[in-house]
């Protein structure tokens, strides 16, 4: 299972190149058989959130815990911000079944694993202001519930028009001042 991606760090490491994970936990790209049980599909119950907070764990568990040191960042979670939303949380089975436990979960299995790693979140469009706004928000209330998170990725597809440089400035300086 885990072929490719060994031939891929055993190269960087041949290289002395550092190599990040991403991505642990996204809303796609996810196996069917994920968010079911017996087949059929999870409700928001406290029953399928138990399973799926102990799936999360354990896919965290056995891909960090295969890799070790030899991947000095992750990108636990990835886009879980959607400005559409009231409340800004992307509506996918992770959430819908758990609410924003995933999140904090994920983090601090992953430190747990792997307590040398870089720990990262990863959005993209942050420097968009409703986004950048809610991402910030989210990031300081893990970051004073203890969870543990070294940085964030911020996901960008430059061009000469968009975004604007002091949009991504910013948006760096914004992040920055959460430590």
């Amino acid at each position: 299972a885990f072929a490719n991606a060994d031939a891929q760090v055993a190269f960087a490491k041949a290289a002395n190149q550092s190599v990040r994970g991403h991505t642990l936990v996204w809303h796609d790209q996810n196996p069917a058989w994920l968010f079911s049980v017996n087949g059929v599909p999870m409700t928001p119950t406290p029953e399928n959130k138990a399973i799926l907070l102990q799936r999360l764990e354990s896919h965290i568990r056995t891909v960090v815990g295969h890799f070790g040191d030899d991947v000095s960042a992750w990108d636990v979670v990835n886009e879980v911000i959607d400005p559409s939303q009231a409340d800004g949380f992307r509506r996918s089975p992770w959430y819908d079944i758990t609410g924003t436990e995933y999140i904090e979960r994920a983090f601090r299995v992953a430190r747990e694993v792997a307590p040398n790693a870089r720990l990262y979140i990863n959005d993209y469009s942050t420097t968009d202001d409703r986004k950048r706004t809610l991402l910030w928000n989210l990031v300081r209330d893990l970051l004073g519930h203890g969870v543990p998170i070294d940085g964030i990725g911020h996901q960008m597809h430059s061009h000469i028009e968009y975004p604007s440089a002091a949009a991504v400035i910013t948006t760096l300086n914004l992040f920055t001042a959460l430590g």
